[in-house]
């Protein structure tokens, strides 16, 4: 042991990177550790990659080499955690090997708005790496010349091997299945480690890849029979209602549903929305939840066109956007009823790879931020303030051939919420959290431009004979600040059910001179585009879509998350607790049917977040024809530079 233990180098190495480690783990990350068992996996699942990794680089015998490649690699690790630092602070959530490779479909488009994650105790991660160096320059000669025979140098590389898996033991012990049924990455993290994770990860990114080339029309028989098995009937009043009518859908950035008709100090913060909310001509639904993964906003649009899941990591966009056929909404209503399609959003094209991803959904038209003026004073680090963006959307929409489908994509209440004060027309909460005071203000501007884009519709002579499809497209405020929220909700504290609430957003359907109705069946984003199929009077049942019709006389009535995570109007199963959903009550003790119910729905989550993966990850609509008339967009003949000069 004496030998083991003799590079004190090593192990002031090892023993830095797993101070730092645990110090991130406590301090950062919201791991749902319970009992000791946990938290010694907690402690010990670090040392196993530290100990692999720096031991196989001691063994260098170029002591110059062996210093350099110890420091490149000490800060690529530290580098890799603290990314996950910042993503986890506002996405609670970790980095995978997927959107870490498609860093450049997301990057672009943002500037300064990652300093708003930064914090200053940030520094305390960075000072191990500056010990770490001092040490290797400092005492590396002189450990040198004490290094033990190749034999005794392999012993810490055998130790640490041994202790992963040993990790990956006892992991399996407390959470059975972990490697092959987990849909929460926490548990990946709490169990192995970030390190382990991240390895993980990009295997199965390999042999995701590997999975797609094998595939062959034969593996579409799964999610037929799946979706024949869990469809809704459609056959009622409200099938074709609004056929032919344009549609223009808005994708609400950070909008959730605990601002609909809510007042601070005796304001409402959305009044127009809720006025639309509250229409007699709009469906409006009470209960209706994101549903998005990694992939945020452009999870929220994969969910809202295709009727499909993001991915379980990354972005379903940035990774299978440019090569996959999808069968998404412009191309389903281009060729059921010869609808023109476009999407407006006031940043570049390439953002969450929309440019490409547009293409194979079938829009015809896609305007960015090049066919806007945009300029320092009415832009934020996400594009167009949405005031002049909808203002100067009007001179290309009036000019789109009708029936249309358009979407416009806001960005004024994004993260991190910043405030002009030419803008500011609403009351600060005084919160001690400036984000979610903030969060109030860019809603409320938000909410009046949506109301000036209504005007100048009525004003075009576009609104009558339109229907507007409004939609949050995840949360606003992150869980991280859900302690400073709570008191502006009535409550002390959040449970997990409080939180789960929280995901849901404002679905709005607002269709003038229609009757429409207060919707409080559970439902999610993978739901919308069958129920505004359902209201154009298309048959979807011939589609490989996972939703249902929220306008069906028995609608499903469950929301699946991507974590596996199941809501429906009598439980709500959130990781391994369950609440009755009308109460928010933990259920202590379940009745033999109400196990078998809460077992069933448990299935269904879980074997629909399968087959969706399996449809993305293996590009299983390549294979699938809806019907004889249906045709997948021609990618080739798609050049947005040149249709969009059709319209000046």
């Amino acid at each position: 042991m004496k030998k083991l233990f003799s590079n004190q180098l090593l192990l002031l190495t090892v023993f830095a990177f797993w101070l730092k480690t645990e110090l991130v783990y406590f301090v950062e990350f919201n791991l749902g550790v319970e009992g000791a068992f946990q938290i010694f996996l907690l402690l010990i699942n670090p040392i196993a990659t530290a100990l692999i990794i720096f031991s196989l680089i001691f063994l260098i015998p170029n002591r110059k080499l062996r210093t350099l490649v110890t420091i490149v690699v000490y800060f690529a690790l530290s580098m890799l955690l603290y990314a996950n630092v910042l993503y986890y602070r506002e996405f609670s959530d970790f980095l995978s090997v997927n959107l870490m490779t498609n860093v450049g479909n997301v990057s672009e488009g943002l500037n300064g708005s990652t300093f708003a994650l930064l914090k200053w105790h940030d520094i305390l991660y960075w000072v191990d790496f500056a010990v770490v160096i001092f040490a290797l320059l400092k005492f590396g000669k002189t450990y040198e010349k004490k290094r033990r025979p190749f034999k005794f140098q392999l012993l810490p590389v055998i130790l640490g091997v041994g202790m992963l898996l040993l990790n990956i033991s006892l992991a399996e012990i407390d959470r059975p299945q972990l490697l092959t049924r987990t849909f929460d990455q926490r548990y990946l993290v709490k169990y192995l480690g970030v390190n382990t994770f991240t390895a993980y990860d990009g295997l199965k990114l390999v042999k995701t890849q590997q999975k797609r080339v094998q595939a062959d029309s034969s593996d579409t028989a799964e999610a037929e029979n799946f979706v024949n098995a869990n469809r809704t009937a459609t056959d009622n009043e409200y099938f074709g209602i609004a056929k032919k009518r344009n549609i223009v859908y808005l994708h609400l950035e950070s909008i959730q549903q605990f601002l609909i008709n809510y007042k601070l100090d005796g304001e409402e913060v959305t009044p127009f929305l809720n006025e639309l909310y509250n229409s007699e001509n709009s469906f409006s639904f009470s209960n209706f939840y994101h549903q998005t993964g990694q992939g945020k906003s452009s999870d929220a649009e994969n969910l809202i066109e295709n009727s499909l899941f993001g991915l379980p990591q990354g972005s379903a966009f940035s990774t299978y956007g440019g090569t996959n056929a999808f069968q998404a909404g412009p191309a389903i209503l281009k060729n059921e009823q010869g609808y023109t399609s476009a999407a407006f959003h006031g940043n570049i094209g390439s953002f969450w790879n929309r440019n490409n991803a547009y293409k194979r959904f079938g829009y015809d038209y896609f305007f960015d931020s090049s066919y806007y003026d945009v300029s320092k004073e009415n832009s934020t680090d996400y594009g167009l303030k949405d005031k002049p963006f909808f203002e100067q959307s009007m001179r290309m929409l009036k000019q789109l051939p009708q029936p249309f489908q358009t979407k416009f994509i806001t960005v004024s209440n994004h993260f991190p919420y910043p405030v002009f004060k030419e803008d500011v027309t609403f009351a600060n909460p005084g919160t001690k959290d400036e984000t979610i005071n903030n969060y109030f203000s860019t809603a409320h501007y938000a909410d009046a431009a949506i109301k000036d884009f209504f005007d100048a519709l009525k004003k075009e002579g576009l609104y009558e004979n339109t229907i507007f499809v409004l939609y949050g497209d995840h949360y606003g405020i992150s869980k991280s600040r859900l302690k400073n929220l709570a008191p502006l909700l009535g409550k002390e504290e959040l449970t997990a059910f409080d939180k789960a609430q929280l995901q849901r957003v404002p679905f709005i359907i607002h269709a003038p001179g229609i009757k429409g109705k207060e919707i409080t069946t559970q439902a999610g984003q993978i739901d919308v585009q069958p129920t505004i199929q359902h209201l154009l009077g298309i048959d979807g049942s011939k589609y490989l879509q996972l939703g249902n019709s929220l306008l069906s006389d028995k609608p499903k009535d469950t929301v699946v998350f991507r974590n596996g995570d199941v809501i429906t109007s009598e439980f709500a199963q959130l990781g391994s607790k369950v609440y009755r959903t009308k109460t928010g009550e933990l259920v202590e003790e379940l009745s033999p049917e109400e196990e078998e119910r809460v077992t069933e729905r448990k299935h269904y989550a879980e074997t629909a977040l399968r087959i969706s993966d399996d449809i993305m990850q293996r590009d299983l609509l390549r294979f699938y024809e809806p019907s004889e008339d249906f045709k997948l967009p021609t990618v080739s003949k798609i050049d947005y530079k040149l249709s969009n000069s059709d319209i000046k």
